[in-house]
């Protein structure tokens, strides 16, 4: 279906060196050769140190490889150039939400503060403000906190008030780096519900994650880094249901497909859930009576 779309994001050859041409030089990536397409969800998983946070870290510039090159959008981050030409123009296509955002909260009040990356590009002061209200309630949070100080909120609000700093640059691509880490099971769902409402809205959504139930109920493509490369790319149940690929990683699989495992040992005719690919326990539920019925 991508064939004559071009990717938003494209890597040729990216490798990733430390130490490179020294004794103790080390290569985290190796000629990566990546595509993500407008308006999909990618989750990015593997074991941790393989290199995931790195990688989506030199696709807006924060960090920047010799060795291949990055085209996001109609911005080209070429190895063989020391500098990334328009910088800024690249932070407002691609912006990333880092693990725990909530800690790069600084300023007085939480209107400020998400007003701050807006201002930072160019906008005036009340189409800041009118951006931080609309961001605010898009992360579930009304008006009565744009004039609270952000260090006085709980953990799940200093997070959604962090998201929406982000949101309000108004970026075509965002990156979740472990997004629900920390979170009750109710501002994970919050999470979720942000990220679908992105995607619905034309994005692009990027996430590293260590938790595969939320890679299982929102992924429209999963990558695996493992061993220096991408091992795995494809849908989630692709992924899930390879064991052979798992058993090189720590990845533990989603509870329902766990499930799923479970019930097949027992009775094989139940291996048509893989086929129905649920998502949600109640689309298991649901696939399971169907199974049961035609047992009957």
């Amino acid at each position: 279906m991508n064939k004559n779309i071009s990717p938003q994001i494209k890597t040729n050859n990216l490798s990733i060196i430390f130490s490179k041409n020294k004794p103790n030089q080390f290569t985290l990536l190796s000629k990566l050769n990546l595509n993500f397409f407008s308006n999909k969800i990618y989750f990015i998983v593997g074991n941790s140190g393989v290199g995931k946070t790195t990688l989506i870290n030199h696709f807006n510039g924060l960090l920047k490889s010799n060795d291949g090159d990055i085209f996001v959008e109609d911005i080209a981050i070429l190895g063989k150039n020391r500098k990334i030409k328009n910088v800024k123009k690249l932070r407002k296509i691609i912006s990333i939400v880092f693990q725990f955002p909530e800690y790069q909260l600084f300023k007085s009040t939480v209107e400020e503060d998400i007003m701050f990356g807006p201002l930072n590009f160019g906008l005036k002061k009340n189409e800041a403000k009118k951006l931080a209200k609309f961001y605010l309630n898009m992360v579930g949070l009304d008006d009565n906190f744009l004039q609270a100080c952000p260090f006085n909120l709980s953990g799940g609000q200093k997070r959604r008030v962090a998201i929406a700093g982000i949101l309000a640059i108004e970026p075509k691509i965002i990156v979740f780096d472990e997004p629900t880490a920390g979170l009750d099971p109710k501002g994970e769902m919050k999470i979720i519900e942000i990220i679908e409402k992105l995607k619905a809205d034309g994005k692009t959504i990027i996430v590293i994650s260590h938790t595969m139930d939320l890679a299982l109920k929102v992924a429209d493509e999963i990558l695996m880094i493992d061993k220096k490369t991408v091992t795995f790319s494809g849908k989630p149940y692709a992924l899930f249901t390879n064991n052979q690929i798992l058993t090189t990683t720590n990845i533990v699989k989603p509870k329902i497909i766990q499930i799923i495992d479970c019930l097949v040992q027992h009775d094989k005719s139940f291996a048509s859930l893989y086929s129905l690919q649920p998502k949600t326990i109640e689309q298991l539920a649901k696939g399971i009576n169907d199974v049961l019925i035609k047992k009957e």
